[in-house]
């Protein structure tokens, strides 16, 4: 049997390891060993800069083990065009970063854009969007009037109208803007029933006057007012 002096070497030797062991751990940096050497970005990117996008990730992935990767995808989706995004490790050296750009229905004021969930983002050059329909009013409002949007042009297309986009003033007073440059004012009455009138009234109002309509004001309680754009200053060219 080992005397106690040869156990206790043995104990010594022992935790003499143990502290070896834990300071080369310590010092043991697992990137530096497995660096990131790749960024794949992927998923056809049209409109994100996908420069900026490598930079980023190569900011927050200083190696294979050690990539924050919740902490990655947040820095990433708070980038210009980009809606999600999904991230996987590729052995030995690979960060694969997989883009879900935003889906743009409606142009939101001067320089901004509104994506398929109501969330907005720019600033873009809204004349690449012309094809889009013109929304404007306080941030917070645009689902309201993305839906609202959809429904005017429903209803006043069995009149042939074509809508452009819709603007709502701070005091949710609204007007319709129509394809053709004409104005529907319609105040702050948020019901679209009075649009029944209007579709009623189109065919009267192309055949009364062969000039351009300029607007449409639909804030009477019985009727409506016409004015067109090249009415005279003593207020001829309106009818009610």
């Amino acid at each position: 049997m080992a005397g106690p002096g040869l156990r206790l070497m043995a104990g010594m030797g022992l935790a003499a390891l143990l502290v070896l062991g834990t300071l080369a751990w310590l010092q043991f940096d697992p990137d530096a060993w497995l660096p990131i050497e790749h960024i794949d970005v992927t998923g056809n990117p049209q409109q994100a800069d996908v420069a900026a996008v490598r930079e980023v990730a190569r900011a927050h992935a200083p190696g294979f083990v050690g990539v924050e990767l919740e902490r990655l995808r947040t820095a990433l989706e708070a980038q210009p065009w980009v809606d999600a995004v999904r991230l996987r490790r590729q052995w030995p050296d690979t960060l694969v970063v997989e883009i879900r750009e935003p889906v743009p229905v409606a142009q939101w004021g001067e320089d901004h854009l509104v994506d398929r969930h109501g969330r907005l983002f720019g600033p873009v050059a809204l004349d690449d969007w012309e094809g889009l329909p013109a929304l404007t009013g306080t941030d917070g409002r645009q689902v309201v009037l993305m839906h609202r949007y959809l429904e005017v042009s429903a209803r006043l297309a069995d009149a042939g109208l074509e809508v452009a986009g819709l603007e709502e003033g701070e005091r949710h007073d609204w007007t319709i803007h129509l394809a053709d440059g004409v104005r529907v004012l319609m105040g702050r009455d948020a019901s679209l029933a009075r649009l029944g009138q209007l579709v009623r009234a189109v065919p009267a109002i192309r055949d009364y006057r062969d000039a351009p309509v300029e607007r449409i004001d639909l804030r009477y309680p019985h009727g409506l007012a016409v004015a067109w754009a090249d009415a005279a200053d003593d207020g001829a060219g309106n009818a009610r």
